[in-house]
């Protein structure tokens, strides 16, 4: 004889909740990696892009811009707080700091801030060169 109830049981329902709240357990933790990276990589750059900058400024003036809005590093960034370290005729040092407000401050301590030089190094603390984050 052919049984005419369809659908699901209480229990076939249950374990297909369970099943899938397994899987969202794991996938969250690495979108929220993802997110942290994707920010991080939007900071280097506009660094990039303020180095550029830099190098267009320097090819008419005796220095190097102290001024962040005219090699156009970000004002009012969400997530990080950029500025130049500091710009003479030869040397400039570009940052990109988390803030404190912002969830990326929950990205890995070593990355929370980014430097660039003119010479293209990248680093974390102004001194020695981070592959990890860049």
């Amino acid at each position: 004889m052919i049984s005419l109830h369809r659908g699901f049981t209480l229990i076939e329902l249950l374990i297909a909740i369970a099943i899938l709240g397994i899987i969202v357990s794991i996938a969250y933790p690495s979108y929220q990696d993802f997110v942290l990276k994707t920010r991080r990589t939007e900071a280097q750059s506009e660094l990039i892009k303020a180095q550029v900058e830099q190098s267009s400024y320097r090819i008419t003036e005796p220095n190097y811009s102290s001024d962040i809005n005219i090699i156009g590093l970000p004002t009012a960034h969400e997530h990080y707080t950029f500025s130049i370290v500091s710009a003479s005729t030869h040397t400039y040092l570009l940052k990109a700091q988390v803030k404190e407000s912002s969830v990326q401050k929950h990205d890995e301590v070593i990355c929370q801030s980014l430097y660039i030089n003119q010479s293209g190094l990248k680093t974390s603390d102004g001194e020695k060169q981070n592959t990890a984050c860049w």
